[in-house]
């Protein structure tokens, strides 16, 4: 038996000849879908093993190029691809005249009982033929669209997913450098989006003030370690350099353009709502409303962690504070949001991460 093996990635075809091979089949190969049309046509495989997303052409236009060639037509074609999101890429398939989509990997053996099993129904039968009602190319586009926008949805969750695990392997390397400050970040992160969303702000600035408030002090990794495990207070010399976090920290981040709405809030997290904060003394609506719910997440974990230079203040501390400076240092309507949402966190039992 000859087969034909189409797919963009170099692996996944290897893989495929040695496993036709090892039973005896002859094997060429594609790597897109425009020339695996060229080789159906020259070579005139008994089987057609492809992929479904690759560049030039995928698979599903080189399944339709191919049934609409009366030459070619009859070669089984079967699907065989890792990107599956669900019943979709399935359906169209088998209405464009595949033998079936099967989803990467299958073990060597168990691909080829698939192969051997959908091979075997066709013997003495005809062959898949597209469906008549998805012959025309404006019910094909629809139907191929929510293919693909199902399959653009899983990429962007993925690619969100993977920069999210960067994001809190950068805070890893900058918490490694002080034990004071583990889980500083992810706690803070915790404590602002549950503020935003009392304030009802929507689900994108929320994200935004997520990945804010995980990277706010991403600008003490050029800090020096000795300042950041004083365990007196600092110097008027030695709070100046630290204070130099925010800018250090978003500086470095300009040139990663997915955070250019992240990096206010890294910038102006230490601002104090009078205008007394630092490094640009930005006041009331000057200052970004999500670094102001940050500020207040910030304040609230410091006081109820310990630090080098003391030991934990304590919540109840830490709330008569907050009243206290609330229309000075903080925004008092950010304050209020913040102690209703540790008001509804009690009520429902859930207060560990509020005591720190």
């Amino acid at each position: 038996m000859k087969v034909l093996i189409v797919d963009d990635r170099a692996p996944d075809r290897s893989i495929l000849r040695h496993t036709f091979q090892a039973h005896g089949c002859t094997t060429i190969e594609a790597e897109n879908g425009r020339e695996g049309l060229t080789l159906a046509a020259r070579e005139r495989p008994d089987l057609i093993i492809s992929d479904a997303m690759m560049p030039v052409l995928d698979g599903f236009g080189f399944l339709r190029a191919l049934k609409a060639d009366a030459a070619l037509r009859a070669i089984p074609f079967i699907f065989y691809s890792a990107v599956y999101t669900g019943e979709n890429e399935e359906k169209l398939a088998r209405s464009q005249g595949a033998e079936a989509f099967l989803v990467k990997p299958l073990e060597p053996n168990v691909l080829w009982q698939e192969v051997q099993s959908l091979l075997a129904r066709r013997v003495g039968g005809e062959p898949v033929v597209p469906d008549e009602a998805l012959r025309g190319e404006e019910p094909y586009l629809r139907e191929y669209s929510h293919v693909v926008v199902a399959k653009l949805e899983e990429k962007v969750r993925e690619l969100e997913n993977m920069f999210l695990q960067m994001v809190r392997v950068l805070v890893n390397l900058l918490e490694a450098k002080s034990p004071w400050t583990m889980g500083h970040s992810e706690r803070v992160a915790v404590i602002a989006v549950k503020i935003a969303r009392e304030m009802g702000l929507d689900e994108n600035r929320v994200n935004i003030i997520r990945l804010g408030a995980l990277l706010h002090d991403i600008g003490k990794i050029g800090t020096c370690d000795a300042l950041l495990d004083k365990e007196t207070l600092l110097t008027a010399e030695e709070y100046a350099a630290v204070k130099t976090h925010p800018d250090f920290g978003a500086d470095a981040l300009l040139a990663i353009d997915q955070l250019k709405e992240v990096i206010p809030l890294i910038r102006y997290h230490h601002e104090n709502y009078n205008g007394s904060g630092y490094s640009h003394h930005l006041d009331h609506a000057a200052i970004p409303l999500a670094a102001r719910i940050l500020s207040v997440a910030d304040a609230y974990d410091a006081m109820t962690t310990t630090r080098p230079y003391r030991t934990l203040l304590g919540q109840e501390y830490a709330l008569a504070e907050l009243r206290r400076v609330a229309g000075s240092q903080l925004d008092p309507d950010v304050v209020q949001a913040f102690i209703k949402v540790l008001g509804q966190e009690e009520a429902n039992g859930d207060e560990e991460i509020w005591r720190g």
